[in-house]
């Protein structure tokens, strides 16, 4: 058996002097009730600050658009595509309401 010896600086970054993952710090996961289930969806708030900034309610939102969008970073299996659309344009209209104020 092979030994590899990775040194942790190089899955580590350092921000403040503290050790931590850097991926948590370029794009975050969001909890979003599926269903009956809580699934981490990763991406999403940068792709709500997006679709805000370009002024789209949650109306406007094509829900198909949506999870092509989530797509890109995410595996979202077919067969539940509809409850992930549903979740994701409640979840963007809760976003929006909050944002407007």
């Amino acid at each position: 058996m092979d030994v590899i010896n990775i040194s942790m600086d190089g899955v580590l970054a350092r921000k403040n002097g503290k050790k931590d993952c850097y991926y948590e710090w370029t794009v975050g996961f969001c909890q979003v009730k599926v269903g009956k289930c809580s699934m981490e969806v990763k991406g999403l708030d940068e792709l709500f600050q997006d679709y805000f900034k370009k002024g789209m309610t949650a109306e406007e939102i094509d829900g198909s658009e949506m999870i092509r969008d989530v797509r890109k970073q995410n595996f979202i299996p077919e067969d539940i595509e509809d409850l992930y659309e549903e979740a994701l344009k409640k979840e963007y209209k809760r976003y929006f309401e909050s944002r407007k104020k």
